[in-house]
């Protein structure tokens, strides 16, 4: 009994030794599956860094220029918009209705010509009022004087005392300021009825009509505008380093897109001595002759603004500049790298941009790959001109 319980007993324990023992191998054999796969990831990304890091080191393929002197023209292009030499804003000079209207917008008016008309009833009405005050002042004068002349006659003869003749001599005056009074009002009041029919004050052609019959206006509200026409100006923005060049009367070409083949000549009539706050430009117009209307307010038109004489200047292609956080920079190349070179940028003249700072003639510039060239990155550069 006690022998068979002995052998049992040992039996278990080998059992027991034997799993702890595949348990461990098992532990060692992942173990050692779990190293392998690390070495073969840390390899594997060392060999994906350096790949990396020889695709990084490959030269970029770059075309190149070089800074050079190029002519720049006597003449600066700018953008200018024609406004009306005169724009007479018309509105009505007392409230009421408008009766009639008699023109429309773009249509070409004569100065007198009638613009609409106002509702007159009341404005007649006026008229007679102040008439008949007039007649009622013009008697009560001619009987005041009357009165004056016979106590005069009167007193001359001893038969009136000098008192009740000056007393009678002020109720003359009296109803003559009366009468003076009445006057004015009836000027007045024809002078409205008169100004019911609104006229241009101008020759020119009608904008922004915002006036309809029965509508009712008032007083001094605008209901359109009179732009004069058989002249106009052109307004242009001219920056500080270029006001050297203006002056009173000085010719100016000018075109439109509306009339390709047709050159208009301007002159400087308005030269501003102030710039603008927020641009810092000078404003400046053009007065330029439009017997044939073919220049309209608010078109946009090419202005060829005279500079003096043409003269050399340093210059790059425009599309070799770059630009970050308000600085403006080329990249050359040297020992086989790029690198930054900030410089200062002038007037664009053509596909070139004018060089005032930061670039001397002959250096070479890269022109293509810009925008994946860093500073210190290897390039090859494949055409020098």
């Amino acid at each position: 009994m006690n022998s068979a319980f002995s052998f049992g007993s040992l039996l278990t324990k080998v059992n027991k030794r034997g799993w702890i023992m595949e348990n461990k191998k098992n532990r060692i054999r992942f173990l050692m599956i779990g190293l392998m796969l690390l070495i073969l990831g840390i390899l594997g990304w060392r060999m994906l860094g350096q790949k990396q890091e020889e695709k990084k080191i490959q030269p970029y393929a770059v075309s190149t220029d070089r800074v050079r002197f190029i002519e720049k023209p006597a003449v600066k292009p700018l953008s200018g918009t024609v406004e009306g030499l005169t724009s007479s804003i018309i509105s009505s000079r007392f409230s009421g209705q408008v009766t009639q209207v008699y023109v429309e917008d773009g249509q070409p008016v004569a100065k007198g010509q009638p613009l609409f008309l106002m509702d007159t009833v009341e404005l007649e009405n006026g008229v007679r009022i102040a008439r008949n005050q007039v007649n009622q002042a013009e008697a009560s004068y001619r009987k005041e004087s009357k009165d004056y002349q016979r106590f005069l006659q009167l007193f001359q003869q001893g038969a009136y005392p000098r008192q009740q003749l000056d007393s009678q001599y002020a109720q003359m005056l009296s109803s003559q300021a009366d009468l003076d009074s009445a006057r004015a009002n009836l000027s007045n009041a024809e002078k409205q009825l008169t100004e019911a029919t609104v006229v241009s004050p101008v020759n020119g052609v009608v904008a922004h009509k915002a006036l309809t019959h029965g509508q009712n206006v008032s007083s001094g509200s605008q209901v359109m505008t009179v732009e004069q026409m058989d002249a106009v100006y052109v307004v242009i923005h001219v920056e500080q380093k270029d006001m050297a060049f203006l002056k009173m009367g000085k010719p100016v070409d000018v075109t439109v897109d509306a009339c390709p083949d047709r050159i208009f000549t301007g002159s400087m009539e308005v030269i501003s001595p102030v710039a603008g706050k927020e641009s810092r430009m000078f404003r400046v117009k053009l007065r330029v002759e439009n017997p044939e209307q073919l220049l309209k307010p608010g078109m946009f038109v090419q202005v060829q603004l005279p500079l003096g004489q043409p003269r050399q200047v340093l210059s790059v292609p425009q599309k070799a500049v770059l630009g970050e956080k308000g600085v403006q920079y080329v990249f050359t190349e040297e020992e086989g790298k790029a690198r930054k070179v900030r410089i200062k940028t002038g007037d664009l003249i053509d596909d070139r941009i004018e060089i005032l700072e930061g670039a001397d003639e002959g250096m070479v510039i890269l022109t293509d790959n810009l925008d994946n060239i860093k500073e210190g990155d290897p390039v090859h550069l494949e055409e020098s001109v």
